[in-house]
C-alpha cells in the first residue's frame, strides 16, 4: 500500500473512531440519564469525556514508525494536574473551586477532555521515523540503537 494511501486510510478511520464515539456517548449519556444518583451520573458522564480525551489523542497520533515513549514534565503540569484537580474538585465538597465546577457544568467536562488527553501525552509523544538506510542496513540501526542506549 502507497504511503499517501495508508495516510489517507488513516486519516479516515481516525475521524470515524472520534464520530463513533461520539453516537456511543450520545446513547450511553442518554442511558445515564436514568441514574436517580446524581454521584453516580456525574461519574459516568465524566468518564464518557475522558475516553473522547483518550479517543482525541489516539486521533491525532497515528503514523508511520516506532512510537516514542518519553515522559513529559511540562505537559504533567500544565495539563494533567489541573485537570486532575478540576475534577476532583467537581467532587470534593471541601476543596477551593468546589462551587464554581458545580455551578459551570462545562468546566468539569473540559477538564475531564484534557485529562484524557493529557495523561497518555504525558508518556507518548507520536511515531518516529525510520530513516531508508535504518531499514536497507537493519545492522546499522542495531549499533545506532545501542550507542544511544549506552549515552
Amino acid at each position: 500500500m502507497k504511503k499517501r494511501t495508508k495516510e489517507a486510510a488513516n486519516m479516515f478511520f481516525s475521524a470515524f473512531l472520534v464520530l463513533a464515539y461520539i453516537i456511543c456517548s450520545y446513547f450511553i449519556l442518554k442511558l445515564s440519564f436514568k441514574l436517580t444518583n446524581a454521584t453516580a451520573f456525574s461519574i459516568v458522564n465524566l468518564a464518557v469525556v475522558v475516553v473522547f480525551g483518550v479517543l482525541l489523542f489516539y486521533a491525532t497520533r497515528v503514523g508511520d514508525g516506532k512510537q516514542i515513549v518519553r515522559f513529559s514534565p511540562s505537559v504533567l503540569i500544565l495539563i494533567v494536574l489541573p485537570a486532575a484537580y478540576a475534577v476532583s474538585a467537581y467532587f470534593a465538597v471541601g476543596l477551593p473551586l468546589h462551587e464554581v465546577m458545580v455551578q459551570n457544568e462545562i468546566v468539569p467536562h473540559l477538564a475531564a477532555v484534557a485529562l484524557g488527553y493529557g495523561l497518555p501525552y504525558t508518556f507518548l509523544s507520536g511515531f518516529e521515523m525510520v530513516a531508508a538506510e535504518d531499514v536497507y542496513f537493519p545492522e546499522h540501526f542495531e549499533d545506532k540503537n545501542e550507542v544511544e542506549e549506552e549515552e
